[in-house]
């Protein structure tokens, strides 16, 4: 498979005005350096995504790491501990998934952890089009 880069953010507020602009949601990818499940996620999943083009025009996907030292832009601009962001949504397990909206705001449930490999995508592909339908229905 050639190399398919996930980019990592550091910096929600300018990832919420690009999502804001180009009208896509955010797949967030809660991660850590040493998490096994998530570079399997990478691996299996999420590159494939990318490659093939899965959800190119409606969605954002970005990684971010919550390990110590790791500091991210908050969507209000404020500096934080990437751990702390993470744990405002709830996040205490890597690998999970987040749906956002461009102001931050949950869109479908959050995927934690792994379950069943085999099933996973399946379940990636009903969060995106359930936080898709949400995000119409919002600016509708």
């Amino acid at each position: 498979m050639p190399e398919v880069k996930i980019f990592r953010t550091h910096d929600f507020q300018a990832l919420a005005n690009k999502a804001r602009q180009e009208r896509r949601i955010i797949m967030l990818l809660v991660s850590q350096v040493d998490c096994a499940y998530c570079h399997m996620i990478k691996e299996e999943i999420i590159r494939p995504m990318i490659l093939g083009g899965d959800f190119k025009n409606e969605i954002l996907i970005r990684e971010m790491f919550m390990d110590e030292g790791e500091t991210v832009i908050d969507f209000q601009g404020m500096r934080r501990e990437a751990a702390d962001f993470a744990h405002g949504y709830g996040v205490f397990v890597t690998p999970t998934l987040l749906f956002l909206d461009p102001d931050g705001k949950e869109l479908a449930e959050q995927m934690v952890g792994v379950n069943t490999m085999e099933m996973y995508y399946y379940y990636v592909d009903q969060s995106i089009r359930a936080a898709l339908k949400k995000q119409a229905g919002q600016a509708a």
